[in-house]
């Protein structure tokens, strides 16, 4: 019996190859996005591309259960976040892309932001049960003050445009965030079934039928149908999942991630001038 759960346990994918697979996906969604501001990009690009947020976000609730300070590994995304917005801004002004396309990644943000919210429901939870009904009374009014924080910020706009801009680099909302509220959500249900492969499997699925007839019923569009369904094909390589760490370098993702966008967009930049 131990030998079966042991040769069990090393079946599948570890945390390492999860990632650097989709790490690699990332990269092929960015050709498409920078490219297509020199000439037609393939679509299927981009569909592909769609794969590999799920794989992070996925890995951002598993790196929220295991990290040994929740404290620092925050810190590390919203700084990652904040540096990330504010040289978007800065690669935007002096390597404008053509066509007008900008540069708009901060994925760093949207982590920050689930390990927020994930944080929060936790210490609510355990509010709860110690029956401390005043601490947990000002967790959920945090969650939602933070949802909310873009009524103010919008009321803001014909005021101060500057303000508006500042508030969305060092505010982590889960609105204006990159994939907006639907990652975050994703992200939240990650963590609580990541244990259990059949609830993992219920959850995304669902969870993206849901969106994906609301999204229909707004405006129906094929793309749309495609990237959503793009976006399940993650599920297959979730469920590989060995619950195993792999190799190290945890530092690849935040290294690599803004470097290839910057170096793509100052290329394409470069090359698109007249």
């Amino acid at each position: 019996m131990e030998q079966s759960v042991s040769l069990e346990r090393r079946r599948g994918l570890d945390g390492f190859q999860l990632k650097f697979m989709a790490l690699v996906i990332m990269t092929i969604d960015h050709i498409h996005y920078f490219g297509s501001a020199l000439t037609d990009m393939p679509l299927i690009l981009t569909l592909i591309g769609r794969i590999a947020a799920p794989v992070f976000v996925f890995f951002v609730a598993e790196g929220f259960a295991h990290t040994h300070s929740r404290r620092k590994y925050l810190l590390r995304l919203y700084i990652g976040g904040v540096l990330m917005y504010m040289i978007n801004t800065i690669v935007n002004i002096y390597f404008p892309l053509p066509g007008g396309m900008i540069v708009m990644n901060g994925i760093f943000t949207t982590m920050a932001v689930i390990v927020i919210y994930l944080w929060w429901i936790e210490n609510t939870r355990k509010a709860l049960r110690g029956r401390r009904y005043g601490r947990a009374a000002l967790y959920i009014l945090a969650m939602a003050a933070l949802l909310l924080s873009i009524v103010p910020v919008q009321m803001l706009l014909p005021v101060s445009p500057l303000a508006v801009q500042l508030a969305t680099i060092f505010i982590p909302s889960p609105i204006w965030c990159e994939g907006s509220i639907l990652v975050v959500l994703i992200g939240i249900g990650f963590y609580y079934c990541r244990n259990n492969k059949r609830a993992l499997a219920i959850f995304y699925t669902a969870f993206l039928g849901v969106a994906l007839v609301l999204q229909c019923l707004a405006a129906f569009d094929w793309e749309v149908v495609a990237s959503v369904f793009f976006m399940w094909l993650a599920l297959p390589f979730l469920l590989q999942y060995n619950g195993k760490r792999g190799r190290g370098m945890k530092y690849l993702f935040y290294l690599y991630y803004p470097a290839h966008v910057y170096i793509f967009a100052i290329a394409v930049s470069l090359l698109g001038r007249p």
